[in-house]
């Protein structure tokens, strides 16, 4: 037989094999390569393979505060499509604002970005920096609109779940209070930090001024407080130190004009502690000189005075001001109020929920943090 017509046959062969796809023979012959190539008959089509893997169940949560965050840690992602709102873009460890506001801490020490928390998870998270403005639980279905500044286009969109998680904390409660919301500061986040940091060394700027009287003087370098609660106490100490330790070094002509006052409408301070908590911190303050002022509700506010109603006497005075924090408790976020009268909730400071953190009425959505109360067994 030829080496011609052995290939030949070979090829045939080949051609007619029903696993044959493109067969490549190489012979060594002579010290020369020979080389056969037998196209076959294109390969028969596979059948389609449906996917049946199930649609994983969208999971929606609501904010990135201490909630959600441990909610998120906790979280097989892999198990779940999650997708997360939240006007702010990172995690604050809240407890330390105090120390922010007087440098004690700087603010990158206290903030973790929100992407680098959930990309650390299991699974695939997806983020978006925006505000929840309504909860629809009957549509299953969230509205939103961005808090992003100099935003083309309107920012609005909408997401549907499966399960909702709310966690959007709370507000500052600030009991309608006259002038509060434009002549106060607020102590609930890292960018209230900053800015009382830069507006006390605004009024120490300010005092040291030339054309300023003394009596005028006194009034910027008058620091009030409102609240006794664990944030106004703490910051009030901080603000002291800051002062004592560091700005009066820069504004020696001032430093006998500084004052702090601290305003508690009942009867003690940090009244949520033990009762000996409370005085050791109160003759604390005495000895380093912040005035403590309690049993006074704070009527109205304005850009120079505070007036305040004494509860023993009825007695209604003012004083000037060079700052006022803010720091008085929190209460309900709008958004969590419409959502309330919406689920029947009418009577309510926030979300009701059972002993698994179900929203009464709503049997896919969840609510943890400050806008909820959980049902004890």
């Amino acid at each position: 037989m030829t080496i011609g017509s052995f290939f030949m046959k070979a090829s045939r062969a080949l051609t007619t094999h029903p696993f044959s796809s493109n067969f490549l023979l190489l012979c060594t012959i002579s010290g020369g390569g020979v080389v056969a190539l037998s196209e076959s008959q294109s390969e028969p089509e596979r059948p389609i393979v449906e996917d049946n893997e199930p649609r994983k169940k969208k999971v929606l949560v609501l904010g990135t505060g201490w909630a959600a965050t441990s909610f998120l840690k906790g979280l097989d992602a892999s198990l779940y499509d999650v997708q997360v709102v939240s006007p702010r873009n990172y995690f604050a460890f809240t407890p330390l604002l105090p120390s922010v506001t007087c440098g004690t801490v700087e603010a990158r020490s206290i903030v973790e970005p929100v992407r680098n928390i959930i990309k650390k998870r299991k699974g695939e998270i997806k983020f978006w920096e925006a505000e929840c403005v309504k909860i629809d639980a009957a549509g299953k279905k969230v509205f939103c609109r961005s808090n992003i500044e100099n935003l083309v286009g309107s920012g609005e969109f909408s997401l549907d779940y499966d399960f909702l998680v709310v966690s959007v904390g709370a507000q500052v409660n600030t009991f309608n209070t006259p002038g509060v919301k434009e002549n106060c500061h607020f102590l609930k986040d890292v960018e209230d930090a900053q800015k009382i940091r830069l507006s006390v060394i605004d009024c120490l700027e300010k005092a040291v001024l030339p054309s300023l009287s003394e009596e005028e003087q006194r009034s910027n370098l008058h620091f009030v407080i409102v609240g006794g609660g664990p944030t106004g106490v703490e910051f009030a100490a901080e603000l002291h130190d800051f002062i004592q330790e560091d700005l009066i070094k820069l504004y020696p002509t001032v430093k006998d004009k500084v004052k702090i006052t601290l305003i508690q409408s009942g009867d003690h301070i940090l009244n949520m502690f033990d009762e000996r908590i409370s005085l050791f911190a109160e003759q604390k303050f005495t000895r380093d000189g912040i005035e403590v002022q309690t049993g006074c509700r704070v009527l109205s506010v304005n850009d120079k005075e505070i007036t305040m109603k004494v509860k023993s006497t009825g007695a209604i005075c003012s004083m000037p001001h060079g700052l006022i924090i803010w720091s008085t408790g929190i209460s309900t976020l709008p958004v969590i109020k419409n959502f309330m009268e919406e689920i029947g909730q009418t009577k309510r400071h926030v979300l009701a929920t059972d002993e698994w953190l179900r929203v009464n009425g709503c049997e896919d959505v969840f609510a943890i943090g400050d806008c909820s109360s959980i049902k004890q067994r």
